[in-house]
């Protein structure tokens, strides 16, 4: 829609006109008038724009027009395409390499400062739009970000910092929630109150982080890791362009959900993107009615989202197995611990057998010894009695 509306402004300046002024001078046009007045704009415009651009802005032009009954724009459609490659050329990428590898975010990730560092993981591993990365607050977060049991965590995005005004969900993973808690944690140590209503990402004087201001500190940091950024220069412009730049990183986070085998639908989600291709009208209500499955097939693309820290072992898909094995981990421990009470009980019973078999045995060898006393008593006794007399 920006774009549209670009075109629409460069269009009226080039000639002077007004949205409406420039209608009504198409409706005076036949389509052969029409479409030397649309070569004469790319004569006009081609040395001061990237056919690129210009060929987006056309699309605005073109559907002002349509909108407005100039029902012959569409007939003409192709041979405003076929004067445009003949005036301007054919549309290139200026920007050939915008992806950023793994590898060489693991090398900036190691040069990042601790609020650079929990950005960028934020940014790699939910694939956020930079703007609406700097405008989260701590209360956007669905799951609580200090359970370090969690293997991801999700993370409402506002429609009000949404480029498409509707709300979504995605996720972070585990290590870049533990980069986020580190600098949270950093700023309380400054004397800072963080609350839910705090921005993650702030300057100095706290307010967000600008977009222009961390664009310069990624083209410092990707400097400093040796990553060459490929700047191209935009025709008509002034400014230049990088291969790598931060939208590098959401572009990542998509291939890496593809790559993974992540539900495309899911991958769509969580990129914020509109679900109408597949029947869905609102992106926010197939999220919250399907967390758990979005959950699950983020966690098929976990481990490739992490960059400095190894997995952790067998992740828990969703907050029922998790419970599930706290309570199976729970009754293990109660089991060793009744394990252990009856040991220590038969350790018991096993000394109080053996005191009562040595006390057996010596109560014998006192019943032998006392049995042996008597006998000899009783020999001796007869033996001094003296035998009567018969008469």
């Amino acid at each position: 829609m920006l774009q549209y509306l670009k075109g629409i402004r460069d269009f009226c300046l080039a000639f002077g006109w007004t949205p409406s002024e420039l209608v009504e001078r198409f409706r005076s046009l036949d389509p052969d008038e029409a479409v030397k007045l649309f070569r004469e704009y790319f004569v006009r415009r081609k040395s001061g724009l990237a056919p690129k651009s210009l060929w987006n802005w056309l699309g605005g032009v073109k559907a002002l027009l349509i909108e407005n009954d100039v029902e012959y724009i569409d007939i003409i459609s192709k041979r405003i395409a076929r004067e445009f490659r003949r005036t301007v050329g054919r549309v290139r990428r200026l920007i050939q390499k915008d992806l950023i590898t793994k590898e060489e975010l693991i090398k900036v990730l190691r040069v990042a400062d601790l609020r650079e560092k929990a950005l960028i993981a934020v940014l790699a591993t939910s694939g956020i739009r930079i703007n609406a990365a700097l405008h989260l607050r701590l209360m956007n977060f669905v799951d609580d970000l200090y359970d370090t049991a969690l293997p991801c965590y999700a993370l409402e995005v506002p429609e009000e910092i949404s480029k498409e005004r509707e709300a979504y969900i995605t996720f972070i993973t585990w290590e870049a929630a533990e980069y986020l808690r580190d600098w949270l944690n950093y700023r309380r140590t400054q004397g800072e109150l963080v609350g839910r209503s705090s921005y993650l990402f702030t300057s100095k004087s706290g307010s967000p982080l600008s977009r222009q201001r961390f664009e310069t500190i990624w083209r410092e940091l990707c400097r400093e890791a040796g990553i060459n950024l490929k700047p191209v220069t935009v025709p008509g412009n002034t400014g230049i362009r990088y291969n790598i730049r931060v939208h590098s990183l959401r572009k990542f986070f998509r291939t890496t959900l593809q790559i993974s085998g992540v539900d495309r639908m899911v991958a769509e989600a969580l990129m914020g993107h509109s679900l109408s291709q597949f029947g869905v009208e609102s992106i926010y209500n197939y999220a919250t009615s399907h967390i758990e499955y979005m959950k699950t097939e983020y966690l098929k693309a976990l481990n490739a989202l992490l960059f400095l820290r190894k997995p952790r072992g067998l992740e828990i898909i969703n907050g029922e197995a998790r419970r599930r094995i706290e309570e199976l981990e729970a009754e293990i421990k109660r089991l060793k611990e009744e394990r252990n009470m009856i040991e220590l009980a038969l350790r018991r019973s096993k000394d109080t057998v053996e005191d009562l078999r040595r006390t057996q045995e010596e109560m014998a060898r006192v019943i032998n010894r006392i049995s042996r006393e008597v006998s000899l008593l009783t020999s001796e006794r007869k033996a001094r009695k003296p035998k009567r007399r018969r008469r």
